[in-house]
């Protein structure tokens, strides 16, 4: 069979590395391997029982026909309600948000809708591998802003204004952080904001690890006063809410977006599934049940966190500094030389242990681990960790 010759669109496309190394130890499970998966960007728990149950309400009740493109009402009425409760705006509108599959979904959106060849988009490393990506899919330069472990992996304003041309279009932010757990302070992320302000640069804010943070509340944009009207908040239910095969994410930004972003989205999957749409609403809506659901979840991850730091000080290969957000160990590996891909390769087949390398995320030398996961299978995976490095 001949190799088809792809578009310019996709020639240069790779498969997400993260999805990958991830079925990987997924199958090596399967085949009867005992892998500690610490791989997984996603926590290892079930979803709200009353977030599934309204789900499945919504199944039985038929509600099963095409939702709105750009959301279900009575999801866009609890997204904006959600962010007036638990950050500073007290004005969000409904029609300021819509709603994806996922918020990979809702940022290829954004991107697509705001970008084109000869933008750049600013993007802080170590990112998400598929910021970068989908930059490059809206045909803009996605222009990689080194940070370290010695400034805490946060950019700062000199940084930013170092990279910014007059081709620079957009910015990309994480905070929690995937895959450091760093959270950007308020004064930093204002001051950040103010300068995208006055350069005319979109700020694209992925808040999905907002609600998991450690040293008190993680700041969001929403929470800045002075932050422009080039601001989109994106966010889902995958992780602070444990739901991520409902994959429902979403992005809050200015209407005349929002509804371009619907109109690509009716012309590519018309929206997010439907009963899935009623879970969400459920979860975000139910203000109580909401609240406590988090909590629990942030105090569990806490303890996890506190576990796994214990054992990274009895390991001189590799240190990791406390996340003050997400879900995740960023390890530095002690031999400067050393390749994070070999060495996660090295865990997994001689150790049977998975977690993500920095190359990735545009920080070789680093190891990636989830600790949202059963007490007992972390506990496990360090002790594998340390015998490894020993």
């Amino acid at each position: 069979m001949p190799t088809p010759e792809f578009s310019s669109n996709v020639a240069q496309l790779e498969a997400s590395p993260t999805l990958a190394l991830a079925a990987r130890a997924r199958k090596l499970k399967a085949d009867g391997v005992d892998v500690v998966d610490l791989s997984a960007g996603e926590p290892q728990y079930p979803a709200p029982a009353y977030a599934a149950r309204a789900g499945i309400r919504a199944v039985e009740e038929g509600k099963t026909g095409y939702p709105p493109t750009a959301g279900l009402p009575e999801l866009r009425d609890a997204i904006a309600r959600y962010l007036r409760e638990t950050t500073a705006s007290a004005t969000v509108d409904p029609a300021s948000v819509i709603v994806g599959a996922g918020v990979k979904q809702a940022l290829f959106n954004c991107c697509y809708a705001l970008f084109e060849p000869g933008h750049e988009v600013l993007v802080p490393a170590p990112y998400w591998p598929s910021y970068p990506a989908i930059v490059g899919l809206s045909g803009a330069e996605p222009v990689v802003i080194d940070t370290g472990w010695d400034t805490a992996f946060l950019p700062s304003v000199e940084d930013l204004e170092a990279a910014r041309t007059p081709h620079t279009r957009g910015l990309m932010l994480n905070s929690p952080g995937n895959p450091t757990g760093a959270v950007i302070p308020g004064d930093l992320l204002r001051d950040i904001l103010m300068w995208a302000d006055r350069h005319g640069i979109w700020v694209l804010s992925d808040e999905i690890y907002r609600r998991l943070s450690y040293d008190g509340p993680a700041p969001s944009v929403f929470d800045v006063a002075e932050r422009g009207e080039r601001t989109v908040l994106l966010d889902g239910l995958s992780k602070a809410f444990c739901m991520p095969g409902f994959r429902i994410g979403y992005a809050v930004g200015p209407p005349d977006l929002v509804r371009k972003m619907s109109d690509l989205q009716g012309q590519t999957t018309s929206g997010a599934v439907g009963p899935s749409q009623y879970s969400a609403a459920a979860a975000l809506g139910e203000s109580g049940a909401r609240e406590a659901f988090v909590a629990d979840l942030v105090s569990k991850l806490a303890r996890l966190r506190d576990l796994g730091l214990t054992a990274f000080n009895g390991i001189g290969a590799i240190e990791a500094k406390p996340p003050d957000g997400a879900l995740y160990f960023y390890g530095r590996l002690a031999d400067p030389a050393a390749s994070s891909l070999a060495v996660a390769e090295q865990l997994l087949v001689e150790a049977s242990v998975a977690c993500m390398p920095g190359e990735p995320f545009g920080s070789p030398g680093y190891l990636r681990f989830n600790f949202a996961v059963e007490p007992e299978v972390l506990e496990e995976g360090m002790t594998r960790l340390a015998d490894f490095f020993g």
